[in-house]
């Protein structure tokens, strides 16, 4: 049984009351074995600049939302606030049911939900949207992430990642750009982390909007 508090999100216009974990360190079964690792229970700073970008920039206009490791989902029930229509995939269970719990909650609809492994990505649906939230950080699984990209992206489809200005994740975003026949915006949006023990301090948060605007042939 996953112990829960109150979390706000609070925007221009937007207020969401969101269930979230209230100790992450509780999930823990096996600290050695990084499937076990519970880092879809954590609201990233990422995850909130993603928030804040969609919220400020983006209109959806019933487009298709594909959202990548989605952990605590927050990235896309802005997204589906927006006018997406939402699909939030993640390999643990507990995150789906969090999340579909969230939603009903604020009544955020047209969402769908599914239990998937990026090394075993069996789906044939191809999305206008494929966003993510510091999710390109292992070179381990980025390989299974590109594959997903190539597969799922629809023919003029975008994609929308943030992270806290991680190397690994510039380099493989770009490395795409040319095989994929993507043109790229950058943007920052600065977010307010509080850690305990550590003063209230802002995260640089890079967004990284890349659209696909010709067929290309696949990466070998």
């Amino acid at each position: 049984m996953i112990t829960t508090k109150e979390w706000e999100f609070q925007l221009p216009g937007l207020d969401l009351v969101l269930e979230v974990v209230a100790n992450v360190e509780d999930l823990v079964t096996d600290p050695e074995d990084d499937d076990q690792i519970p880092y879809w229970a954590e609201m990233w700073p990422a995850a909130r600049g993603m928030a804040q970008h969609i919220w400020d920039e983006i209109d959806f206009q019933g487009e298709t939302v594909l959202e990548l490791g989605a952990g605590l989902g927050l990235p896309g029930m802005v997204a589906a606030l927006k006018g997406g229509s939402v699909t939030f995939s993640d390999y643990i269970e507990d995150s789906l049911k969090i999340i579909s719990s969230n939603a009903a909650r604020n009544n955020i609809k047209d969402t769908d939900y599914l239990l998937a492994d990026w090394r075993d990505f069996q789906v044939e649906k191809k999305f206008d949207w494929i966003i993510g939230s510091d999710v390109l950080y292992n070179p381990s699984l980025n390989p299974y992430v590109v594959e997903i990209l190539k597969h799922n992206l629809a023919s003029t489809g975008h994609l929308l990642f943030a992270h806290p200005s991680r190397p690994v994740t510039k380099e493989l975003l770009e490395s795409l750009i040319t095989p994929l026949g993507l043109q790229e915006d950058r943007s920052k949006v600065l977010v307010t982390v509080q850690e305990p023990g550590v003063p209230e301090f802002y995260q640089e948060i890079d967004i990284h909007h890349l659209k696909k605007t010709a067929d290309q042939n696949p990466l070998p």
